[in-house]
């Protein structure tokens, strides 16, 4: 058997979980509160040439592990990469330690759940009555049932760049020209046309802490939509903050997430340097970047997922679970849609027969 962590209340011998509501480990029975000790470590960016190299290697699949409840002494089966889950039998909470050592780099730090399950929930219900067109009949749905806290593994990257870059800046300018349109009239219209200069120059960029998913089951432009993350915030990893939420390893390794983050990279510098050489427009533009100083590190982040069912299709949101910025899906109204088609086409309706009589 694998040895496991569990954290019992000192006080009753209840499950203990992580309240972001109060920052704490509060009890799940007697409600006691208790302040997990904050490391003084600091969180080192690493170099990334160490590992890109090594990080080509396929993540194997993982084996599955087996805990024998300490409570009820039934067996839980969880595959070896998730790091929290509960007794299938009683729900006796457990944290599995050997999870992030299942892949080559472990979470050097971790940002902790600052948005609560109801605060979620509250959040979502302002974000669907926004829109006119939603459907209100969502507001009646109880999804306290589908919603799941996760922490979800990042990589952030760090490197500096400098770029030369050439190409055609474009000016316009216009000419009047004169012609006979088709009812043989003469007429004067302005015709543009660009001048090109060649123009060449450098620039510095720096990139601070760019964030890309390590979690292949979240679309990256989605998790773009609830961004930023305030990462000056992330602190030391520690496991008692997985206590009651979902949390497994990485499945994007660091080779895969470095070439995201250097594509983003390469856009911000593409969009920054024709910045420099557009005027009016722009053509043939070259950019050649040298990139020094490139370090990473892995974090876990908070999200809120949910998936739901609602009148026959399945919609989708997500939640920041450090500023609760929401994305998603949203059911529009069939009826309202319905009525407002019927009006346009009553209007357009009653202008014509309004023309046609005038």
């Amino acid at each position: 058997m694998q040895a496991f962590e569990e954290y019992p209340c000192p006080n009753c011998g209840s499950e203990l979980n992580y309240d972001a509501a109060k920052s704490s480990l509060k009890c799940l029975h007697c409600g006691a509160v208790f302040a997990i000790q904050k490391s003084t470590e600091v969180i080192e960016e690493r170099n990334i040439s160490i590992f890109k190299d090594a990080e080509t290697i396929p993540i194997e699949p993982v084996q599955v592990v087996v805990y024998r409840c300490s409570k009820c002494g039934q067996e839980t089966q969880e595959p070896g990469d998730v790091a929290f889950f509960e007794c299938r039998n009683c729900g006796n909470n457990v944290v599995n330690p050997t999870a992030y050592t299942t892949r080559s780099i472990s979470p050097a730090g971790i940002i902790p759940f600052k948005i609560s399950k109801q605060d979620a929930l509250d959040r979502f219900a302002q974000w669907i009555g926004k829109g006119f067109w939603n459907d209100g009949d969502l507001k009646k749905l109880s999804l306290t049932d589908k919603l799941e806290g996760h922490y979800v593994p990042f990589w952030t990257f760090d490197c500096q760049t400098g770029n030369d870059w050439s190409g055609y800046s474009g000016r316009y300018y216009y000419e009047t020209v004169r012609r006979r349109n088709a009812n043989g009239e003469e007429v004067t219209e302005q015709v543009r046309h660009t001048n090109w200069t060649w123009r060449t120059g450098t620039f510095e960029l720096l990139f601070d802490d760019v964030l890309v998913c390590g979690n292949n089951a979240i679309p990256q432009d989605r998790i773009n939509d609830i961004y930023p993350y305030r990462l000056d915030d992330v602190i030391v990893f520690d496991e008692e903050y997985l206590l009651g939420w979902n949390a497994r390893a990485y499945d994007k390794d660091l080779s895969e997430t470095y070439r995201l983050a250097r594509t983003i990279m390469d856009r911000k510098i593409e969009q920054e340097a024709i910045s420099r050489l557009a005027e009016d427009t722009y053509r043939d533009l070259r950019v050649q970047t040298d990139y020094s100083g490139e370090t990473f590190k892995q974090v876990v982040l908070p999200v809120w997922l949910c998936q739901y069912l609602f009148k026959g299709k399945t919609y989708q949101f997500i939640i920041n679970g450090q500023t609760g910025a929401i994305s998603g899906t949203r059911p529009l109204s069939v009826s309202k849609i319905a009525t407002a088609v019927v009006i346009a086409v009553l209007i357009i309706i009653a202008v014509y027969f309004f023309a046609k009589s005038g």
